[in-house]
């Protein structure tokens, strides 16, 4: 498959620029490696653990992209992307649902497109096929640019754009499980609705809609319907910028015998003050982050916040130890420009489950319902990052980090620290 995908686009290329075209074309990419390190990467998990999980590889990511401006309203874009880690015969491990290459697969589509604007003289946009889906701070739905597979969607969009607004309504086939003819519907499905706004003066306001939907849980016993409504407001004023989203949770998981409700809330707040006049143009920062847990599993609900599609790294830590879920966080940072060159961010994060005796959920996705534990300490941890940005040039950024994770109490008696730290270049033409 990925010959035949390499061939087509090495043809098309050549088409492009040996044939006189009718459409405009255009190419850019982007090359990008990155080694990772990471010590005591299970943290752990009993007191006889021996320790020797010392993980460290090089991945790699290579993207082609072609944009074609067909008409004045048409355009295509066909992004090609090949991941791999260094020394390694196979892709790294797939990955979860919602990217690109499977197991077998370094090359794929990343993104393959057509969009039509104004469509029949309206103030509509239409995208179908394969495209990155991004809003907000994508803590509930984003293309996840930090992982080498990336994510994108198989979906079909309509954009409005208006005076008072832009709204997406979007649905996407995240997963087809190719259901018999007269079978339930066992796919998954992600639809939304997403309005962004000016109305506030100085801010943006965001509000929107989203159900996901499974019927293929259990082996297709199970169907859950997840509908998550939310606002999301950010603006700036004399220095001061904020963020506050508020996503709410509802729907239910259900089969002939059981019905449960899902009842589930989360918020997440930030704020950051850039000192006037202060050397290396200096920001301070401070943050906090909650997400429901279930206090009860024998009970008729699910109390356990799901984030969907996220993309997770860095927003509750760069370690990427936490998800949007069953958590209570708050952090402290800074960020300063140490040359003209040279961004450092640095940052502490204090980390704990909002309910003792729900689960500790790492970074993921798509994920219905918490999972009971013996009610415990709430102390997940806490974890101190330090990154550096270099931008070489116009073309060439080299990012460093380094972080520790302190173990918590909620994690065991056997648990001890993990250390990470990173090497990236990236180039785009």
């Amino acid at each position: 498959m990925k010959r035949i995908l390499l061939s087509v686009f090495a043809a098309a290329v050549t088409v492009a620029w040996t044939v006189p075209a009718s459409a405009d074309v255009t190419f850019n990419g982007e090359y990008r490696a990155r080694g990772e390190w990471r010590d005591n990467a299970d943290i752990g998990a009993t007191p006889d653990d021996a320790k020797n999980d010392t993980q460290s590889f090089i991945g790699q990511r290579v993207r082609l992209t072609a944009n074609a401006q067909a008409t004045d309203d048409v355009s295509f874009k066909i992004t090609l992307q090949d991941t791999r880690n260094w020394g390694t015969a196979s892709a790294p491990n797939g990955g979860p649902n919602l990217t690109d290459n499977g197991i077998d697969n370094h090359l794929d589509l990343h993104e393959s497109y057509i969009n039509i604007s104004n469509f029949l003289d309206t103030p509509v946009s239409l995208r179908i096929g394969r495209q990155e889906l991004n809003y907000g701070d994508q803590r509930l739905i984003g293309s996840f640019g930090w992982s080498n597979n990336g994510r994108s969607f198989d979906a079909i969009k309509a954009m409005v754009t208006t005076d008072l607004a832009n709204v997406d309504v979007f649905w996407s086939k995240v997963v087809d499980r190719n259901t018999a003819a007269g079978s339930p519907d066992n796919d998954q499905d992600l639809y939304g609705i997403y309005a962004t706004t000016n109305v506030v003066p100085n801010n943006t306001l965001d509000l929107y809609a989203l159900l996901a939907r499974d019927g293929g849980l259990a082996g297709g016993t199970f169907t859950t319907n997840l509908y998550t409504v939310g606002a999301r407001l950010a603006g700036s004023v004399a220095g001061l910028d904020y963020t506050v989203e508020f996503p709410y949770q509802f729907g239910d998981l259900e089969n002939n015998v059981i019905d449960l409700d899902i009842k589930a809330w989360a918020l997440a707040a930030k704020v950051g003050y850039t000192v006037p006049g202060a050397p290396m143009n200096l920001r301070l920062g401070a943050e906090y982050n909650y997400a429901t847990g279930d206090d009860d599993a024998a009970d008729s609900d699910i109390e356990t916040f799901t984030n969907l599609a996220p993309t997770n790294h860095d927003k509750l830590g760069f370690m990427d130890l936490q998800a949007w879920r069953n958590v209570s966080a708050w952090s402290l940072n800074a960020a300063a420009d140490v040359t003209e060159k040279v961004r450092v961010y640095v940052a502490y994060w204090d980390l704990r489950r909002a309910e003792g005796d729900d689960a500790w959920y790492q970074a993921g996705q798509w994920n219905f319902g918490g999972t009971a534990t013996a009610d415990t300490d709430k102390e997940i941890g806490s974890e101190i990052d330090l990154v550096a940005n270099y931008k070489y040039n116009n073309n060439v950024t080299i990012e460093a980090g380094l972080a520790r994770f302190f173990a918590g109490d909620a994690l065991g008696s056997g648990a001890d620290d993990q250390d990470w730290a990173y090497l990236q270049i990236t180039g785009r033409f």
